[in-house]
């Protein structure tokens, strides 16, 4: 009888500790990380507000906006509700993907600044875009970024409903190198 009662008050206090979280946020913490969220983005809808998952965690909160295209980006904020991480701002996705491809802007450069894995804004991001959607046949954009490598200069992972993703390669030109399953 003891061991049960210990194990149900254990297992009560354990429950009751991890719902604490990543879960409960205050009505004034969710409005205070929205606002914040949408300042550090230049506009959007939030889409949901957490709070950190665990300890290892960099970020107080964790804010999920989406932009008019339909591309979601995350804001992490402190405790006093500064971003910590740079996200794109809502003005990169404000043009729309021409069909009529325009004269190639130039390739981001590598002198003082690392281009890979920095996320593809602005005309750029639609037209990396929208090659690598024309060249999968479709499916969802999730990541897009430049690259350092010498045989492409940009890298768009695509999404497909059934799961599978792939990176699509391209060159200055957003002409597809390679298409990695």
């Amino acid at each position: 009888m003891k061991r049960t009662l210990v194990a149900a008050v254990l297992g009560l206090t354990l429950a009751l500790s991890l719902s604490g979280c990543g879960e409960d946020i205050s009505t004034s913490d969710r409005e205070s990380a929205s606002a914040a969220a949408l300042r550090a983005t230049g506009g959007g809808t939030v889409v949901q507000v957490e709070r950190a998952g665990d300890r290892n965690d960099t970020y107080a909160f964790e804010v999920e906006v989406r932009f008019d295209n339909g591309t979601e980006v995350d804001v992490e904020l402190d405790e006093n509700f500064k971003a910590l991480n740079n996200p794109p701002k809502a003005s990169d996705f404000s043009e729309s993907v021409s069909s009529t491809p325009a004269a190639p802007e130039p390739a981001p450069t590598t002198i003082g600044l690392d281009v890979d894995d920095r996320p593809l804004t602005g005309e750029r991001y639609n037209r990396a875009s929208a090659a690598a959607l024309k060249a999968t046949g479709g499916g969802k954009v999730i990541e897009t970024s430049g690259s350092d490598d010498s045989d492409h200069t940009y890298e768009v992972d695509v999404l497909f409903p059934n799961g599978e993703d792939v990176t699509v390669e391209l060159d200055d030109r957003f002409r597809v190198t390679e298409i990695d399953r």
